[in-house]
């Protein structure tokens, strides 16, 4: 599982990388054909480097791979004769068969994180970085990015039919972590990574290294030094029910 291929990283296999080697023409697909031709070099080349340079090798028997990929991010690629509505991306994942896991979390909470990530310019907490400082945001923007997710979410939605797709709601992915208590293996229970195995067809044996842990690691209360003007905001707003999330 690869995160967020289509922002810019300095993994080797993320797409920006992959272009570099190619010849200019060449990441500038003209027709259906050639778009579809450039993807199909693209995921080969991260099952070689999944396969073959991934840490200690232990990938090297994966059957199955995943992306990670933004919803804002599925038009970024496509011929430029594509004149659909459907995003070129989705069309070509549904035409090879893949399997789409939708993991949505609460658009508030989504929005909130989106904002304190630009602040902190830290999006990914890979050793345990704690929050020790409070956060102001713009409680218009907070409301306004959060409507922004919800219709990409709806937009998605209405874009898959066809499609093989597994829901992943964020807050019931946590739950099945927690089961894991202080061992690295997740007990099996309900919950959307039986549903993912499922889809799969393989055998559920998940595992959380504990090296990616929430950005957020504090209450919204605490976190927030204007959290009673996004509460009062968000109580006249289509958002309402979501204001006990926050507590």
């Amino acid at each position: 599982m690869l995160g967020e291929i289509l922002s810019p990283s300095p993994a080797p296999a993320h797409w920006d990388n992959f272009c570099r080697g190619l010849p200019a023409r060449s990441t500038q697909p003209e027709s259906f054909d050639e778009a579809e031709e450039l993807l199909d070099r693209y995921f080969e080349f991260v099952r070689y480097r999944i396969h073959n340079h991934w840490e200690g090798n232990r990938k090297s028997r994966s059957h199955t791979i995943g992306v990670d990929i933004k919803y804002n991010q599925l038009r970024l690629i496509a011929p430029t004769d594509w004149d659909s509505k459907l995003p070129f991306m989705l069309s070509y994942l549904r035409s090879r068969g893949a399997i789409l896991i939708h993991t949505t979390r609460n658009v508030i909470h989504s929005a909130i994180s989106t904002m304190i990530a630009t602040q902190r310019n830290l999006w990914h907490n890979y050793d345990g970085t704690a929050i020790e400082a409070s956060y102001q945001i713009d409680v218009e923007e907070c409301v306004a990015q959060a409507r922004t997710i919800k219709y990409e979410r709806e937009s998605f939605l209405n874009f898959v039919q066809g499609c093989k797709l597994v829901g992943c709601r964020y807050e019931r992915l946590m739950d099945d972590l927690d089961r894991a208590g202080s061992e690295e293996r997740i007990p099996s229970g309900p919950g959307p990574l039986r549903n993912i195995a499922e889809a799969l067809g393989s055998l559920y044996d998940f595992r959380y290294d504990r090296r990616l842990q929430k950005a957020i690691n504090i209450p919204y209360f605490r976190l927030l030094s204007n959290y009673d003007a996004l509460i009062r905001r968000l109580e006249t707003s289509e958002f309402d029910t979501l204001v006990s999330t926050l507590d």
